[in-house]
C-alpha cells in the first residue's frame, strides 16, 4: 500500500510539471504573438515543411553521437555543468526576455533584464541543487515555445513524428538514450525533471550477496546513500531495506508537444486547437504512466505523446469541422 502512494506521489508530481510546461508555455505564447498580424507571424517561420524536420532530426541523431562519446572519454563535471548553463541560460532568456517586453514595452529593458536574469537562474541553480527542476521547467517553456514560433505547424507535426521513431529506437534498440539519462541524473543535470521517494522492500528479498553489494553502493553514492541509511535505521525494526525510486522525464518530452500546441496557433490565429493538443498530450503522458507503472523499466515518452497529441488534434478538428 505505501508502495502504491509512493508511485501515485511521483506520477502526480511528473504530470504537474508537464502541465505547467504546456500551459504555461501557452500562456507565454499568448504574449509572443499579442497583436502581430499574419504575415509576420508566418514571416518568423524558419522550419515549414519536411526537409526542415528531416534536418534536425540529423541534427539531434549526430548531437547524440557527440555526446556519447564525450560521456565516454570525458569522466568530470566541469564540461557539464558549462553544457548545462549554456542551455538555461539560452532557454530562460527567452522566457524571461517575452514576459519583460510585454511588462515594461521596452525592447532594450527587456533584453538586458533577461539576460541578467537567465543569468540569476544559471547561478542559483548550481548553488541550490533542487532548483533542478525550476531550471528544467523554465527552459522547457522556453524551448518549446521558441521552437513552436519558428515552425510551421506541418513540420512541427512532421518533426515530432520523426522524433517518435528516433525516441523508440534509442531507448530499446540502441540503448543510448538510457546512457545519457544515467548521466544527466549522476549529475544532477536540469535535462530532466524527476520525483525521487525511498520505498521499502523486505530485506528476506536479497540474498547474503546481494545485500553486501546494495551496502557497497550505498556507502559510494554521497549524498542520496546518506539520506537512504538514514531511513535504514529508522526502518530496520521492520524488517525492511529502503530503496530509492526514481520516476523522470525529459525536457524535450516537455518542449515538444508544446512546440506542436504553439505552432497551432497559426492555422486559425486561435489558440483553441492548442489548447486541445496541449489535453491530448496531457493523455499520451497518462498513457505513459500506466505503461511504467505496470512494466517498469525505461520508456520512451515521445511516441505515446505524439499519439495524444493526434488524438487532441484530431477531436478540434471533428468539433470543429465535422460535427
Amino acid at each position: 500500500m505505501e508502495k502504491r502512494l509512493i508511485e501515485n506521489r511521483q506520477l502526480v508530481g511528473i504530470l504537474t510539471m508537464f502541465m505547467i510546461v504546456q500551459f504555461a508555455g501557452i500562456a507565454l505564447a499568448t504574449l509572443w504573438f499579442n497583436g502581430a498580424t499574419y504575415q509576420q507571424i508566418t514571416s518568423s517561420q524558419v522550419a515549414t515543411g519536411p526537409t526542415n524536420a528531416i534536418f534536425l532530426i540529423g541534427y539531434i541523431i549526430i548531437l547524440a553521437a557527440v555526446m556519447i562519446l564525450i560521456f565516454r572519454f570525458y569522466h568530470g563535471a566541469k564540461l557539464f555543468r558549462v553544457i548545462e548553463g549554456v542551455v538555461i541560460f539560452i532557454a530562460s532568456f527567452y522566457v524571461f526576455l517575452i514576459l519583460l517586453a510585454y511588462a515594461t514595452q521596452n525592447t532594450n529593458i527587456a533584453t538586458a533584464g533577461a539576460v541578467i536574469m537567465a543569468i540569476l537562474l544559471v547561478a542559483a541553480k548550481n548553488k541550490w541543487v533542487k532548483l533542478k527542476n525550476v531550471a528544467a521547467i523554465i527552459a522547457s517553456i522556453g524551448v518549446g515555445a521558441v521552437l513552436g514560433v519558428g515552425f510551421s505547424f506541418l513540420a512541427a507535426i512532421i518533426f515530432m513524428g520523426l522524433l517518435a521513431i528516433y525516441d523508440f529506437v534509442a531507448v530499446f534498440i540502441t540503448k543510448h538514450m538510457i546512457t545519457l539519462a544515467n548521466v544527466v541524473t549522476e549529475n544532477n543535470l536540469a535535462f530532466m525533471v524527476d520525483m525521487s521517494e525511498v520505498e521499502g522492500v523486505p530485506k528476506s528479498n536479497f540474498s547474503k550477496k546481494e545485500f553486501a553489494e546494495y551496502n557497497k553502493e550505498l556507502k559510494a553514492s554521497g549524498s542520496r546513500g546518506r539520506r537512504i541509511m538514514s531511513v535504514m535505521k529508522k526502518s530496520s525494526g521492520m524488517g525492511l531495506v529502503p530503496i530509492s525510486a526514481n520516476v523522470a522525464l525529459g525536457t524535450g518530452d516537455l518542449a515538444i508537444p508544446l512546440m506542436v500546441a504553439v505552432s497551432a496557433y497559426k492555422l486559425t490565429l486561435s489558440f483553441v486547437p492548442s489548447f486541445f493538443i496541449a489535453f491530448g498530450a496531457v493523455l499520451g503522458l497518462l498513457l505513459t504512466m500506466f505503461i511504467l507503472r505496470k512494466y517498469k523499466r525505461a520508456l520512451p515518452a515521445i511516441p505515446p505523446l505524439f499519439l495524444g497529441v493526434l488524438i487532441g488534434f484530431a477531436l478540434y478538428y471533428l468539433i470543429y469541422y465535422v460535427v
